[in-house]
């Protein structure tokens, strides 16, 4: 009777090892798809973050005590929203944008007449994220913010 019972743990060890190698791969491929994915969507949370500060900045930037007009200050808030987008990524991610070329002053669709700065963050995935073999991942991520300027601040 001993000698039979150890046979079957030997079977049931073979059988065990057969289903891990099995289930493993696919395990692994579940994991690894979260931590990528994970990776790609806090990628995209920083570009809209930053995007959204720059636009903020424009905002912030005050007129001249001397009578300025939005149209005298349109091109120092567009620097300044260029400079707060990139002061908020981190270095590896802000060395990889052009200077001067997040912000750039667009006309509002409405009301008719008005001023907006859009702060647009676009980076190909291609160049920073590790590539998977079968994970498929968008060419870029692109961060958006546009703001509307009131002529009187």
């Amino acid at each position: 009777m001993a000698l039979r019972g150890s046979a079957n743990r030997r079977r049931a060890s073979g059988v065990a090892a057969i289903e891990f190698a099995i289930v493993f791969p696919l395990l692994f491929a579940v994991v690894l798809g979260i931590v990528y994915y994970g990776m790609v969507l806090a990628l995209q949370q920083v570009l809209t973050l930053a995007a959204e500060e720059g636009a903020r900045a424009a905002l912030r930037y005050p007129l001249t005590a001397n009578g300025g007009t939005l149209a005298t200050t349109l091109g120092q808030r567009v620097i300044a929203a260029d400079l707060a987008a990139r002061s908020t990524l981190p270095p590896n991610i802000a060395n990889r944008f052009a200077a001067g070329s997040l912000a750039q002053a667009v006309a509002c669709s409405a009301p008719p007449g008005t001023q907006c700065v859009q702060v647009t963050l676009d980076l190909p995935t291609q160049t920073f994220l590790p590539v998977v073999p079968f994970v498929p991942v968008p060419a870029s991520l692109t961060g958006v913010a546009v703001v509307q300027l009131s002529p009187d601040t």
